[in-house]
């Protein structure tokens, strides 16, 4: 086999990002676009001694679990590289993608509890992140895109080219339609995007929050020129004056290059400073005020499940102190507040410490705390905080730092409730943590239907209470 040569082949599996997996001649062939049960005809893109990558050209076989995709900009947006897959299929493929990892990359075998549905398969996505490109041509108001980044080509490194989408079937009708006028009003300000390559242009990210009592949060992030910050409020009130859902315009602006739709400065805010979400507790609603900058889980009714099945799984109770590690704005502590004695909550952002703050005051709870710090160098520099019976972990991709599995194993808890967004980090975190704990069970979630991303949750043991 060699780059550029088109081969037959069957896909066997989904490997975890997505790709399908082939064999041909004893190689295992990464093929983009592959789904299980397809034969296709592929193009190799990259050859190496152990695997090779191919792309779909055509399909000559089509898989029994084939749907036809709802979205006119599939096979274009990177968003939703599952879309033609039946939902079933979906879910059976993640849920193996985490027991892999654990056993291939974490070295071990465990329970795997039924896989947990998201409970709507469209519309599921409470925020959309959406970049600005181009505008800096003859015609800046024809150029300015404002949408989804598109599929990246199979080998290639950073950001692709932004695809000025009309239609996205993850998010609402209003998130799709407030993206159309502020694309239109941008364009009509002749500011071109942002290019962090030469540090030139404005706008920069457009975050859209809708709840699921239907009220917006729009928080629009530019460049740090602040002879063009006046530019933002008359947009800001015009697009209250549209859309009598939006409760809040915010700007805010970043200086570093970096393109993280994460505002650095806020300018001007109009309307309120945050929206309200809530989360079922069976029948009960848990309240949560989410500003521009906190994090939140996109999918809101599947945020429910998941944190329900934390609370089924972790059999809390009223004499525990639970450590909320990577709390965020309370989400999880809060969600098991009332089943457990005291929650301390450990979160980077003083922002959204002052969200969880305010969440636990929102719902009424007076037994629970929050506090500010990088866990870069772990939790022990925290004397005061209490020993804790089960730790609650929800860290980012990246996973726990080691000096937060190094505090673990120190303080010994009595269980660990490991919640993540990659199966390859938490196996790797469940093996760290093996020499004092064993992993009971684990469950995937899925909170992002048609797209490679699950959520996991990994219960674990002390060794000496398995």
């Amino acid at each position: 086999m060699k780059r550029g040569e088109l081969i037959e082949c069957d896909v066997e599996s989904l490997a975890f990002g997505g790709d399908g997996i082939a064999r041909v001649d004893g190689m295992a062939v990464f093929v983009e676009c592959g789904l299980p049960g397809q034969r296709v005809r592929a193009r190799l893109k990259l050859v190496k001694k152990r695997f090779a990558k191919a792309v779909v050209e055509s399909v000559l076989e089509q898989t029994p679990h084939y749907v036809e995709p709802r979205c006119l900009h599939f096979g274009q947006c990177g968003g939703c590289s599952w879309q033609n897959l039946s939902y079933s299929e979906q879910l059976a493929w993640k849920s193996r993608q985490v027991a892999d990892a654990l056993v291939r990359i974490g070295g071990m075998t465990t329970e795997m509890l039924e896989p947990l549905p998201s409970p709507s398969l469209f519309g599921y996505r409470n925020k959309m992140e959406f970049a600005f490109a181009g505008g800096r041509g003859e015609r800046a108001d024809d150029g300015l895109q404002v949408g989804l980044h598109g599929r990246a080509e199979q080998g290639r490194k950073g950001l692709t080219a932004v695809l000025d989408i009309e239609e996205c079937h993850l998010c609402s009708e209003l998130t799709i339609s407030t993206l159309h006028e502020v694309r239109r009003m941008c364009r009509e300000t002749g500011i071109a995007a942002y290019d962090p390559a030469t540090g030139q242009g404005y706008w920069r990210h457009l975050i859209i929050r809708h709840t699921g009592a239907g009220r917006v949060l729009v928080h629009l992030i530019t460049a740090d020129d602040t002879s063009l910050h006046g530019r933002v409020v008359p947009l800001a009130k015009a697009l209250r004056a549209t859309f009598p859902a939006i409760d809040s315009v915010v700007h805010s602006s970043r200086r570093s290059r970096r393109t993280l739709a994460f505002g650095e400065r806020v300018h001007h805010v109009e309307g309120a400073q945050y929206v309200e979400e809530n989360l079922m507790r069976s029948k009960e609603p848990v309240r949560y005020r989410v500003s521009a900058n906190s994090f939140f889980q996109t999918n809101t009714a599947g945020a429910s499940a998941l944190y329900g099945a934390v609370l089924e799984m972790g059999t809390f109770s009223p004499e525990q102190t639970v450590l909320d590690l990577y709390c965020g704005a309370g989400g999880i502590g809060l969600f098991l507040a009332h089943a457990v004695k005291r929650v301390v909550g450990f979160e980077l952002s003083p922002e959204a410490v002052r969200d969880a703050e305010t969440n636990a005051r929102l719902n009424g709870f007076r037994n629970c705390e929050f506090h500010a710090g990088s866990l870069e160098k772990g939790v022990g520099d925290l004397e005061h905080l209490p020993r804790p019976d089960v730790v609650v972990c929800d860290p980012p991709r990246s996973g726990m730092h080691q000096p937060v599995v190094d505090a673990l194993l120190r303080l010994r808890p009595e269980s660990i409730m490991a919640v993540s967004c990659d199966p390859a980090t938490l196996a790797r975190d469940c093996g760290r943590l093996s020499s004092v704990y064993e992993l009971t069970c684990a469950r995937a979630v899925d909170l992002f239907p048609h797209t490679p991303h699950v959520e996991t949750i990994a219960l674990l043991k002390r060794n000496d209470l398995a």
